[in-house]
């Protein structure tokens, strides 16, 4: 272990990008103008200072994301602090500071530092939602900070930016991707009051960001106080009445620990229990849902130039799903459980103010579990026990409904049996970093990093469990990437540019079968090759006017495909036949290629009037080697097998106003854009066309995620302190907070009926428009040290009745446009086990059914059985429509409380 961890240790890394900043001005004679040298810049509460050189410049690199007050001094001039400087990841706040001369001893001068509406230096689209705003937005994860950002649109759980596909996007904690390498969903997801900032970067960024072709979300921690504090956090809807209730229930506590000034931790605990976890138009069953996470984070001065932070974080998520098919046998339908479990311990060294170095390694795990489970509630304490695949019962559509109805041609519901497929996944992920930075002059801050990941992922899949040819997939590999980056960030009066160089190389460690005709041992298996990619990075900000900044970058960006496309059903890809129907095995290729993407961004940002800032961003994606499918005709049968053969063709263009005054603030966007390409995801060929039996034609088309419009909206407003002239009155509305998000788009685009037979019509019908109002209300009470703050949220103040789903034969989400007639039923006449039967007759006929029998006269007739089995069927396929699915969530409402001091 001791060697493997000195291995990690000698390698370099990038991974952790986005977790500091940069503070950098001029210290300037507040009466001549004159830059003076020799003056002390201090970050108060933190062991950050620099000194000035012969121009009057300093600069502070490595400073954690957070709000400061930064004091400047110099002997002969009086001391002037600034409180409510903001530091964001990756971005340098410029602070000027100027000096009165003065020749006795003053009290150092406070002012408050404005932030800026116009970041000079942003060479591409990000946007920060810093602590303040992540208190009051509506949810408790991660993921909930997505709902209302530019550029994304939402299907289902799932976010695409900027019209890339959902595996395109990478997540992280403090740097480290937390996205199971495996599947590509989250690995571990923490409660927001863990977040000091999330950064989200909808494109171009730059060459120290990888794993990602679309966008980059990043959480950066909250850092321990200095000071002890604690904070108590509770939400719920179960106080609101049944409609506005869904079962939602949030708990969470923070502590902040100062052992020593140079010794600080912090601790947050948060558990979520929702009764339906994926609302519709009306609470479901079989929907519960329970979540916990732990989080720790420890940060030791050791001395002026080194600082030890350790962090440990675990999640579970278990819950369990819903589906119409399953409503008979809903316990024995399946749930889902996932752990994660997130360590870091990073040694940074500062030699002084203007360079820095990392030297980290974390260790990632997170493992999935689905099937059918042993019945009982959902614990937010207790894992899942799933049955045995012994338990498990072939699933089964037959005349035993609570219908009645007898034809199989109308069957759609389960009666007996289980679901039939049980899987384990898991992932672990070591990786070892070393990264640094140094500004070298004052016009250029050059950055490193390399980094080395040793991965072990496993699955264990079985399906089919209870039918003649029940299969299984076990496998277990340890592939290995590398990657490396350089940049120099130009910082000049009015030109601002990062020039960046990536490199990422990875190397599957597997083997592949030229064929699946022959299936005699491993003697026609090849290795598959380690791929790499060089990724340039080249973006840049310059002023027009005084108020007017131009920016525009290009870049290449690289993403390796998923671990399960690369190595499911490579171990022993058994051709079968299962006992539901024909089927064609798909098998990982682990000789796939990179995907890629070529990136271009052009855009304008100005404050056009005080307060008021007003940005463009016109965009356009070239995305090469998508992962597809593609079958392999061969003997004694066909497979279909993961290739890189599709691609994608995105543009677009965002309008963003923000709004500034004193005590209400605004942001208006509106984004327009095309997403056209050859597929949707990975493996739509394989389902859409390979298994109904169809050529797979290279056509473009909108994609399933193409929303041509979406307009959000987010307003808040802040009660200023003694507004009024009633004491009384100024104590209910001081600080009252009015928080509102809402949301305008195109419904999704779908196929007429027929599905996807005619290329010409693939995608051309748009769905309903959807949107969505949400509001939340906040008012603090100080109570001596403590601080109590009420909050309401309201999800979906307007009730709309949103649509997610249409039947394409009428375009509406609660009719099919399947109909019966009467006369359809003909044949039910010449069954005659039902008709005629008389009651009592046992002998010849045992089939008689006092439904049937609409008269009541003993004697079931032909008649009387076909209109029998006319409502039968017209009623059973009335609750075979799924409508209340095809609703998204109604009102809501959550109270809640965050006490703290």
């Amino acid at each position: 272990m001791k060697s493997f961890v000195a291995v990690l240790l000698a390698l370099a890394a990038i991974g952790y990008g986005g977790e500091t900043g940069k503070l950098a001005g001029r210290v300037l004679d507040k009466k001549t103008g004159e830059p003076l040298a020799g003056a002390s810049v201090v970050v108060e509460g933190m062991t950050l200072g620099a000194a000035t050189d012969a121009f009057g410049f300093y600069a502070i690199l490595n400073v954690p994301a957070g709000t400061y007050a930064v004091e400047g001094s110099m002997v002969g001039f009086q001391s002037m602090t600034v409180t409510d400087v903001r530091v964001e990841p990756n971005h340098t706040t410029r602070l000027d500071l100027r000096l009165a001369a003065t020749t006795i001893e003053m009290p150092r001068v406070v002012v408050r530092a404005e932030r800026p509406l116009v970041s000079k230096e942003m060479v591409a689209a990000q946007f920060t939602v810093q602590s303040e705003q992540i208190a009051f937005l509506p949810g408790d994860r991660l993921s909930d900070v997505m709902l209302f950002s530019t550029g994304v649109a939402r299907t289902e759980s799932t976010f695409h930016v900027r019209g890339g596909r959902a595996t395109e996007v990478d997540y992280l904690i403090d740097g480290v991707s937390v996205i199971d390498p495996l599947t590509g969903e989250f690995g571990i997801e923490l409660s927001k009051g863990v977040a000091d900032e999330v950064v989200f970067l909808p494109g171009g960024f730059s060459a120290e960001y990888g794993r990602a072709m679309s966008g980059v979300i990043n959480m950066v921690t909250v850092n321990p106080r200095s000071q002890f504090g604690a904070a108590y956090r509770l939400k719920s809807e179960k106080p609101m009445p049944y409609y506005y209730d869904f079962g939602y229930s949030y708990q969470g506590l923070q502590l902040h620990l100062p052992a020593t000034r140079n010794l600080r931790a912090v601790f947050n605990v948060g558990a979520t229990t929702i009764g339906d976890w994926d609302p519709r138009l009306f609470r479901l069953p079989h929907k519960g849902r329970a979540d916990y996470s732990l989080y720790g984070k420890g940060v030791w001065d050791l001395s002026g130039k080194l600082k030890l932070t350790a962090s440990a974080a675990s999640a579970r998520a278990e819950y369990d799903r819903y589906q119409s098919q399953w409503k008979l046998l809903l316990d024995d339908y399946r749930s889902d459980m996932r752990h994660g479990s997130l360590g870091e311990g990073k040694l940074t060294y500062m030699p002084d103010s203007r360079s820095y170095f990392n030297l980290a390694v974390s260790r990632f795990y997170t493992d999935k579990t689905f099937g059918a489970r042993e019945p009982g509630p959902v614990d937010l304490w207790q894992d899942f026990a799933f049955r045995d695949t012994s338990e498990y019962a072939r699933p089964v559509i037959d005349e035993h409904n609570p219908w009645k109805v007898r034809w199989n041609r109308y069957w759609y519901f389960y009666t007996t049996g289980t679901y039939d497929q049980y899987r384990r996944t898991s992932s672990e992920t070591w990786t070892g970093t070393l990264s640094g930075s140094a500004q070298v002059t004052p016009h250029h801050q050059l950055s490193f990093g390399a980094e080395g990941d040793f991965y072990g992922v496993g699955s264990d899949w079985v399906r089919w469990i209870r039918s003649n040819s029940p299969f299984l997939d076990t496998y277990h590999f340890r592939p290995s990437g590398l990657s490396a980056y350089f940049e120099d960030k130009l910082e000049h009066e009015g030109l601002f540019a990062n020039l960046g160089l990536r490199y990422d190389r990875l190397n599957p460690n597997a083997t592949f079968r030229e064929s699946l005709a022959s299936q005699s041992g491993d003697t026609n298996r090849l290795p598959a090759s380690a791929k790499s990619r060089v990724s340039p990075r080249l973006g840049a900000s310059f002023r027009i006017t005084e108020w007017l900044f131009a920016r525009a970058n290009f870049g290449y960006y690289v993403q390796f495909p998923l671990f399960s496309s690369l190595y499911d059903n490579t171990v022993r890809p058994t051709l079968y036949r299962t006992s539901y129907h024909d089927s064609l095995l798909l098998v990982g290729n682990p000789d796939l290629k990179p995907e890629r993407t070529q990136s271009y961004e052009i855009g304008l940002q100005g404050e056009v009037a005080r307060g008021v800032a007003v940005t463009g961003n016109l965009w356009r994606k070239d995305v090469y080697d998508l992962v597809g499918t593609h079958e392999v005709p061969t003997l004694p049968q066909s497979y279909v097998t993961y290739v890189n053969i599709d691609y994608a063709r995105l543009t677009g263009i965002e309008m963003i106003l923000d709004l500034r005054k004193d005590w209400v603030g605004a942001k208006l966007s509106y984004t327009l854009s095309y997403a056209r390409g050859t597929s949707s995801y990975a493996n739509q060929a394989y389902y859409e066309f390979i298994m109904q039996g169809q050529t797979v034609p290279m056509v473009e088309y909108p994609l399933d995620f193409d929303q041509r419009n979406r307009f959000f909206c987010q307003v808040d407003a802040t009660a200023p302190r003694a507004s009024t002239r009633l004491s009384w009155l100024n104590a209910v509305i001081d600080s009252l907070s009015l928080h509102v998000l809402g949301y305008v788009g195109n419904g999704f685009p779908y196929s007429p009926p027929g599905g996807k037979g005619d290329p010409a019509t693939w995608n051309t019908i748009q769905g309903p428009w959807r949107s969505n109002v949400d509001a939340v209300i906040t008012k603090p009470f100080p109570v001596g040290r403590l601080r109590l703050d009420l909050v309401v949220e309201i999800l979906n103040v307007l009730d709309i009745r949103d649509v997610l789903y249409v039947y394409p034969r009428t375009g509406l989400p609660d009719d099919d446009g399947e109909r019966f007639y009467y006369y359809d039923f003909e044949f039910v006449r010449q069954d005659r086990e039902i008709t005629p039967t008389w009651f009592g007759d046992q002998y010849e006929h045992d089939g008689y059914d006092p439904a049937r029998d609409r008269n009541h006269d003993g004697y079931v007739s032909a008649d009387e059985a076909q209109f029998a089995e006319y409502e039968r069927v017209k009623e059973y396929h009335k609750a075979a429509i799924d409508w209340v699915n095809n609703y998204g969530p109604p009102r809501r409402a959550r109270l809640g409380f965050t006490l703290s001091f």
